[in-house]
C-alpha cells in the first residue's frame, strides 16, 4: 500500500498546508547531516561506477561536492522565513553557493564539549534569574539562594564494600545504550568538563566522561542495525524508501538482516558488531539499513522515488554504520527517548549520566518518528535557536486556537492541542452552550485551556495515581540541552497497543458529531470508501496509527459509530518519511470498554503481556507441563546429589506474599554467644528450566510476572510453580546464602553460597508476619515461629541502619513509595503508600543477599556478570527537587543517598513527609539490569538502596533475571568455565528485554490499581456523584495547584478554569494563589461554559449525576455514622475477595445529629480554609502544605476511568 494519500485525512484538510507545516528543507539540516548525505551520495556514485565497470576511472578522479548543499553548508546566518512569498529552500534556486533571501538559515549543531559549555552558561543564567526574579514556572519550587553554596569537592560516593573487588575492569565494553561516559573525545584547549557540571547545593554529580585522542577499538555498537522488510499489506514494492521502515523485526536470519516473526524474542541475541546489510546496495546504504532510506533522498525535492510524489515530512535517518564513529567523535550522543505526556509534541532524551540534564527535543519533526522508550542517536543543537523555533510554533498555535474559538468551533481542530494557551475572549457566564462554546480570557493569572487541551488533561492527569513530572522550561529557564533525533538505534520488538478505532481522526470525529447534533451542515466529510481507518491508542504518547480498511471489521465503514465503545489491539509496522502518521496492523478486537475483564486485558496488552501466556494449562491440568514442554528433571534424584548441602534439621520458615507461590525462606541459628547464622534460601528454578528449552523461551518472552489486584499473570506455568514452591515439612531444592553475623555489631563476618536441600518447618504469609511484628497473636502459629520472625525483624532493622548509615534509625518511619523503585509489589493495596512490616523485613534481608550474590558473581565472572543498577538522578532533577523541598520549608541534604533519605525520614509530620517523598520519587530514574562489561565500575551502584553493587536473586519464581543469576552463581560455586564472548551478546539482549518488561509490569500494576480505585470511588459515590476528602496542597502554580489525598495515595491537579471563579491572582514571591470566587455558586454542580459543548470530554461521561457539596457531605456523614466507613458493604466484600482492604476515611463531621442544619455539613471541611472578603470580592488563599477540602469524582466512560478533583467554594452558601 502506498503512503497516505491526501484524501485519506478528510476533505477539509488541504495538502499544501500539510506540506508547508512539516516540510523537511535543507535549512533544517545541520552541517553533520549535509556531510553525511554528501558522503552517502558519493558512496552511491562509487557503487554505480563499480557496477558499470568504471572502477579504474573512479580511482583516478576526485569526489565532486554537491553544489546545492555546499553553499548552505557555509551559511550560518538566520534570515526571515517568509518575505511575502512562499517558502523557498536555501540555495535551491541555483548551483551557486549563495543563500537565497527567502530561505531559512540552517540550525547550528554542537559537539559534546561545546554543548556542555553552553549548558553551564545557561545554567548560571537560570540561577541568576531565579535569584533576582523569583519563580513563575509550575515546576520551580523556590529560590536557589535558599540552598547551600556549591562545594567543589562534593560528590556522590557509595560506601566501600569489603566484598567487592575495587580494581577497575579491564577492557570495559560500552554500548550505545549504556555508559556513554566511555566515549572519549579530544580535549578542547585545556578546559575540563568538570567545571561545567558543578552543582549548587547538591553533591550528586553525574560521572564525568573521560577524554582521549582515540576510542577503544572494542567499543563498537552491538545493537541490531539491519532490518529486513517482508511483504505485507502495507508494503509498496515501488517505494524503496520503505525498505527500513519495518523496524519491529527481531529475528536474525542469514545475511545479518532482521526478519519479522510472529513469535517475538525467540532469539533475543543481537550481533556484537554492525552487521552488513543486503548485497543489493540500492536497498541499503553503507552496508547498513537505516530506518528511512537515504539512498534516494534529494534535499531540493524533499521526497524519494515514491509513486505519489509526496514530499518528505521528516528527515531520513543517518546510516547506522556511521553512528559509532560520530559518537566517538562527540558529534552525536545516544539515549532513551521519553515523550512528554502533557505536551506530546515535545520529548526528552536521557543519556544515562553523560549529561547533567536531559536533552530537549522540540516538536514532532525533531523527534523524527521516534517512540517512547526508543534508543536514539541525537545531534545536539544550539538551545536558543531551538527555543525561538518553539516560541514561534506556540504563537501560531495560540492564534489558531483563538480563531477556532471565535468561529464557534465549526472549524476542524487539530488532533492534539498541547499548549496551555490563553484565549483572549471574555467569558459570558450567561451564554455558551452546545452550539457556541466560548473561550474564557485571562482573568488575572487564571488561564483558560482550549477544550481539546482540557479533554487531554483529564485523561493524562486522571488516569494515573501520581501526576506526571513536567520539565521546567520557559524564557527564564531554558533547557540546558536541545537536539534532534538523527537515527533510531534500537527499539524493543513486538510492541502492541490497545485503543479505539475510528473512521475519522479523533478531533474530526468530535467535530462531525457536534455538527450532527446541532443540525448544522457537516464541516467534515466522511469518506465513503476509505483506504485506511484510524487507530487511537489508549497510551497518549503513541501517535495515531493508520490501519488498512480491510483489516477492520467488515461492517466498520457502514457502522463505525457502533464500534466507538470497543477496544482493539494494534501494532506499528512502518513509518515512512512522507507520512505524518505511522502505518500499522490491527491485531485483534478485545471487547467493550465498560467490561471489567476487557479493562484488565487491555491493561495487560497495552503493557505487552498476554492475558493467557500458558493457554491450555487449566484444561490439561497435571499433563500440561509434560505435553507442552517435555519431561522435567527428576527432583527426587537431585535430593541425594552430594553437591547439595542439606538443611533438614534447621528451623526454616518459608514466606508467601499472596499465597500463590513460595520462593523464599529464612532460618537463624545461634553459633556462639557473639555469633549467629542467618540463612536465605531461594527456590532453585534453574534446576527445572534448562537453557535453550521451550520452557525457557516461553518464560524469556514474558520475563516478569504481573501482579494486578484483579489478576495475576505468572512467569511460569502454575504446575511448575507448585512443584518448585517450598512446602511445609517437605523437601525442596534451593540456592542458599548463609551469613555469619557478629551480634555485637551485626557486621557480616563470613558468607557461604551453596546448592541445597531444605525442609521448611513452617509456612507463613506476609499478613501473618505483619500481625506478629505488631505484637499480635495468631493461634495457628507457634510461639517458636513468632520468636524467630521477631528475630528476623531485628536483623533487618540492623541491616537497614548499616545501609543508610544511621545507628539511631528504627524500623519506622518508612518510605513506602520510594521502596518500590527497584521492584514492584506482590501483596497489593489500594493506597500505594500503605506499607507492610513483612515486606520491609524480607526486602531488607533480600537487599543484603542480592548485594552479596552480585559481589561473588562479578568477582568470578567479571564482564559477563548479570547485575542491576539504579543510576543517580540528573543533576538538574536533584537540584529541582532540593529547591522544591526548600520552598516547602525542608532542608534536604543531597550529598549522598543515605543523607537524602535520612533528611526525609526525619520529617515528623507524615503528611508532609509523604509530599516530599512524592517529589523525590518523580525525579528518580528506574532501576535497570545490565551486564558488567557495559558500565564502568563506578556506575555499578544502586543509588536508592545505597549499595555499591546489586543484582536480583531472591525472587526466582517471578523474575526471569533471577534465573540467569542463579545459573551464573552455580557456575561460580562449581568453578565451571565461562565463555565470556559467547555469553555476552545473549546476556545483554536479555538484560535489555528484562528492563523493558520490568517497566511494563510496573506500569500495568499502577494502571490496574488506578482502575480498581476509580471503580471503588464510583461505587462509593453512587448516591452523591462524588466524595468529599481532604487534600494537602503540594505545589501551587499560576492557574492551578496540586493536591495529595493521603487517605487514597493519589496526587491530582485542581484547575482554576473548572471552578466558578471571577479571577485568580498568583503571588510569585510568597507562592500563594488567590481564588476570587463567585458567591453562591457550588463547585460540585458548576459546569464551565465550554464543557457544555459536545466537543468536551463531558459528552462521553456516563455518570453525569452530581449533588450539591452540602448534600454530598450529609450523605457521606450519614453513611459514616451507620457503618463507620463511607464504603458500602458490597464494596468491602468486593475488595475482600481480592484480598484488599477498603479505603478508610476520617469523619470530619464528628458525632453530629442528622437533624443538623444543612449548612453545617460543610463547616468541618472549611474550618481551615484561609478566606477574606474585600467589598464584593470573595477571596480564598491557596498555600502549599495547607489542607483544602476536595471533591473527588470518578469519570466513567473513557477507555480508562479518570479521577478528577475540584476544591470546595467556601462562599457557596
Amino acid at each position: 500500500m502506498s503512503d497516505l494519500p491526501d484524501s485519506y485525512s478528510g476533505a477539509a484538510r488541504k495538502p499544501k498546508k500539510l506540506f508547508i507545516a512539516h516540510r523537511s528543507s535543507p535549512s533544517e539540516f545541520t552541517s553533520l547531516m549535509v556531510e553525511q548525505y554528501n558522503l552517502q551520495k558519493q558512496l552511491e556514485q562509487n557503487q554505480a561506477q563499480l557496477k558499470g565497470g568504471l572502477m579504474l576511472q573512479h580511482l583516478h578522479s576526485q569526489p565532486q561536492p554537491q553544489p546545492q548543499l555546499q553553499g548552505e553548508y557555509k551559511s550560518h546566518s538566520r534570515t526571515p522565513s517568509y518575505s511575502g512569498q512562499t517558502h523557498r529552500r536555501t540555495g535551491s534556486g541555483s548551483g551557486s553557493g549563495g543563500q537565497s533571501q527567502q530561505g531559512h538559515a540552517r540550525r547550528h549543531s554542537l559537539g559534546l564539549n561545546e554543548a556542555m559549555k553552553a549548558a553551564a552558561t545557561q545554567k548560571q543564567s537560570n540561577m541568576a534569574h531565579s535569584i533576582s526574579q523569583g519563580d513563575t514556572s509550575p515546576n520551580r519550587a523556590g529560590s536557589i539562594s535558599n540552598l547551600p553554596p556549591p562545594d567543589a569537592n562534593a560528590g556522590f560516593r557509595f560506601p566501600n564494600n569489603p566484598d567487592v573487588d575495587s580494581d577497575p575492569l579491564n577492557g570495559s565494553y560500552k554500548s550505545l545504550a549504556y555508559g556513554q561516559q566511555s566515549f572519549k573525545f579530544p580535549p578542547d584547549n585545556n578546559e575540563t568538563i568538570t567545571n561545567t557540571i558543578g552543582s549548587a547545593g547538591s553533591g550528586w554529580v553525574p560521572p564525568v566522561p573521560s577524554f582521549g585522542q582515540t576510542a577503544s577499538p572494542d567499543r563498537t555498537h552491538n545493537r541490531r542495525s539491519s532490518h529486513f522488510r517482508s511483504n505485507s499489506r502495507n508494503y509498496d514494492n515501488n517505494n524503496s524508501s520503505n525498505i527500513n521502515s519495518n523496524w519491529r523485526s527481531q529475528q536474525l536470519p542469514m545475511g545479518g538482516s532482521h526478519q519479522r516473526s510472529s513469535s517475538i524474542n525467540n532469539n533475543l541475541s543481537p550481533p556484537s558488531f554492525f552487521v552488513p546489510g543486503h548485497k543489493d546496495k540500492s536497498n541499503s546504504f553503507g552496508g547498513n539499513n537505516s530506518i528511512s532510506s537515504l539512498s534516494h533522498f534529494n534535499p531540493n525535492q524533499g521526497s524519494g522515488p515514491n509513486t505519489s510524489g509526496r514530499k518528505s515530512l521528516f528527515a531520513p535517518y543517518l546510516p547506522q554504520s556511521s553512528l559509532p564513529e560520530l559518537i566517538n567523535e562527540g558529534r552525536l550522543v545516544t539515549g532513551i527517548l521519553r515523550v512528554n505526556k502533557k505536551n506530546r509534541s515535545d520529548a526528552y532524551v536521557s543519556t544515562d549520566g553523560l549529561l547533567d540534564a536531559d536533552i530537549f527535543i522540540c516538536g514532532s519533526k525533531d523527534r523524527n518518528r521516534a517512540l517512547e522508550g526508543d534508543l536514539v542517536a541525537v545531534e545536539l543543537l544550539v538551545v536558543d535557536e531551538v527555543w525561538e523555533s518553539k516560541k514561534e510554533k506556540e504563537e501560531k498555535k495560540r492564534r489558531k486556537d483563538n480563531i477556532s474559538t471565535k468561529s464557534n468551533a465549526t472549524s476542524v481542530l487539530s488532533d492534539d492541542i498541547h499548549n496551555d494557551a490563553t484565549s483572549t475572549l471574555v467569558v459570558d457566564s450567561e451564554k455558551g452552550g452546545d452550539s457556541e462554546p466560548e473561550g474564557l480570557g485571562r482573568r488575572g493569572s487564571l488561564k483558560q485551556r482550549p477544550t481539546m487541551k482540557k479533554n487531554d488533561d483529564v485523561e493524562v492527569e486522571g488516569q494515573a495515581l501520581l501526576l506526571v513530572e513536567e520539565e521546567e522550561i520557559n524564557d527564564e529557564s531554558k533547557p540546558l540541552y536541545a537536539g534532534h533525533v538523527v537515527a533510531v538505534v534500537d527499539r524493543i520488538p513486538g510492541q502492541i497497543f490497545s485503543g479505539t478505532l475510528g473512521l475519522l481522526r479523533p478531533a474530526q470525529a468530535a467535530q462531525a458529531a457536534n455538527d450532527k447534533r446541532i443540525g448544522k451542515e457537516p464541516s467534515v466529510q466522511t469518506p465513503k470508501a476509505p483506504k485506511i481507518v484510524w487507530f487511537k491508542p489508549t497510551d497518549k504518547r503513541v501517535p495515531l496509527i493508520a490501519i488498512p480498511t480491510e483489516q477492520a471489521p467488515r461492517d466498520f465503514v457502514e457502522n463505525h459509530e457502533s464500534y466507538l465503545d470497543s477496544l482493539f489491539v494494534a501494532s506499528i509496522k512502518r513509518w515512512p518519511i512522507t507520512s505524518l502518521h505511522p502505518f500499522g496492523t490491527l491485531v485483534t478486537k478485545l471487547g467493550k470498554i465498560d467490561d471489567p475483564k476487557i479493562g484488565i486485558e487491555s491493561i495487560l496488552r497495552d503493557n505487552n503481556f498476554l492475558a493467557d501466556e500458558y493457554s491450555g494449562e487449566d484444561e490439561l491440568g497435571q499433563d500440561y507441563l509434560a505435553s507442552s514442554f517435555g519431561p522435567l528433571p527428576d527432583m527426587e534424584a537431585e535430593f541425594t546429589n552430594p553437591r547439595r548441602t542439606e538443611y533438614l534439621n534447621h528451623y526454616i520458615i518459608a514466606f508467601s506474599q499472596n499465597g500463590q507461590f513460595v520462593d523464599h525462606a529464612l532460618h537463624v541459628k545461634r553459633l556462639s554467644d557473639t555469633r549467629i547464622e542467618l540463612g536465605f534460601h531461594a527456590a532453585d528454578i534453574s534446576f527445572f528450566v534448562s537453557p535453550g528449552s521451550s520452557l525457557e523461551r516461553k518464560a524469556k518472552k514474558r520475563s516478569s510476572s504481573v501482579f494486578l489486584p484483579q489478576k495475576v499473570s505468572h512467569l511460569y506455568p502454575k504446575q511448575l510453580i507448585d512443584l518448585v514452591s517450598f512446602k511445609e515439612n517437605e523437601k525442596g531444592l534451593a540456592m542458599s546464602v548463609i551469613f555469619e553475623i557478629d551480634t555485637t555489631s551485626f557486621e557480616v563476618r563470613d558468607v557461604h553460597v551453596k546448592e541445597s536441600v531444605v525442609i521448611p518447618k513452617a509456612l507463613v504469609t506476609y499478613d501473618s508476619v505483619d500481625t506478629i511484628l505488631d505484637n499480635g497473636i495468631i493461634p495457628s502459629i507457634t510461639s517458636a515461629t513468632s520468636d524467630y520472625i521477631k528475630t528476623f525483624g531485628l536483623i533487618a532493622k540492623e541491616f537497614r541502619r548499616q545501609r543508610l548509615q544511621d545507628r539511631a534509625l528504627g524500623s519506622t518511619p518508612v518510605l513506602a513509595l520510594l521502596d518500590q523503585i527497584d521492584d514492584e509489589k506482590v501483596k497489593l493495596h489500594l493506597n500505594i503508600f500503605q506499607n507492610s512490616s513483612a515486606f520491609l523485613m524480607i526486602s531488607e534481608i533480600s537487599n543484603r543477599v542480592n548485594q552479596t550474590v552480585a559481589s561473588k558473581t562479578h568477582a568470578a565472572l567479571g564482564d559477563v556478570a548479570f547485575l542491576r543498577r539504579h543510576a543517580l538522578p540528573t543533576l538538574q532533577k536533584i537540584e529541582a527537587f532540593a529547591r522544591k523541598a526548600a520552598n516547602l520549608g525542608f532542608k534536604i541534604d543531597t550529598s549522598t543517598s543515605s543523607t537524602l533519605q535520612r533528611s526525609i525520614l526525619n520529617i515528623e509530620d507524615p503528611l508532609k513527609r509523604q509530599c516530599i517523598e512524592i517529589l523525590l520519587y518523580k525525579s528518580m530514574p528506574a532501576a535497570k539490569y545490565f551486564i558488567a562489561k557495559t558500565q564502568d565500575r563506578e556506575n555499578f551502584g544502586h543509588c536508592y538502596l545505597n549499595l555499591p553493587i546489586f543484582t536480583h536473586f531472591t525472587a526466582p519464581l517471578r523474575r526471569f533475571a533471577d534465573l540467569i543469576v542463579q545459573r551464573q552463581l552455580k557456575k561460580v560455586i562449581s568453578n565451571e568455565p565461562v565463555e565470556a564472548d559467547e555469553d555476552f551478546d545473549n546476556l545483554k539482549t536479555i538484560a535489555d528485554y528484562c528492563n523493558f518488561k520490568k517497566d511494563c509490569a510496573a506500569s500495568a500494576q499502577e494502571q490496574a490499581i488506578h482502575l480498581l480505585l476509580s471503580q471503588t470511588i464510583n461505587d462509593m459515590s453512587e448516591h452523591a456523584g462524588q466524595i468529599l476528602v481532604m487534600g494537602i496542597v503540594v505545589q501551587v502554580y499560576e492557574s492551578s495547584f496540586d493536591v495529595v489525598v493521603p487517605e487514597l495515595g493519589i496526587e491530582k491537579r485542581v484547575h482554576g478554569d473548572q471552578l466558578p471563579l471571577v479571577k485568580a491572582e498568583f503571588d510569585k514571591t510568597k507562592r500563594v494563589l488567590e481564588l476570587y470566587w463567585e458567591k453562591g455558586v457550588d463547585s460540585a454542580t458548576y459546569v464551565p461554559p465550554d464543557e457544555r459543548s459536545s466537543l468536551s470530554y463531558r459528552s462521553s461521561i456516563k455518570n453525569k449525576y452530581r449533588t450539591s457539596a452540602s448534600e454530598a457531605a450529609k450523605i457521606q456523614h450519614s453513611t459514616m455514622m451507620e457503618k463507620n466507613t463511607i464504603a458500602p458493604l458490597s464494596i468491602t466484600d468486593k475488595l475482600a475477595a481480592l484480598n484488599i482492604g477498603a479505603p478508610k476515611f476520617s469523619n470530619l463531621l464528628g458525632p453530629q445529629t442528622f437533624a443538623a442544619p444543612q449548612g453545617d455539613n460543610l463547616a468541618p471541611y472549611l474550618k481551615d480554609c484561609i478566606t477574606r472578603v474585600e467589598g464584593h470580592l470573595y477571596v480564598q488563599e491557596i498555600r502549599e502544605l495547607k489542607q483544602v477540602p476536595v471533591l473527588l469524582r470518578a469519570e466513567i466512560g473513557m477507555s480508562l476511568p479518570c479521577l478528577t478533583v475540584r476544591v470546595l467554594n467556601p462562599f457557596a452558601e
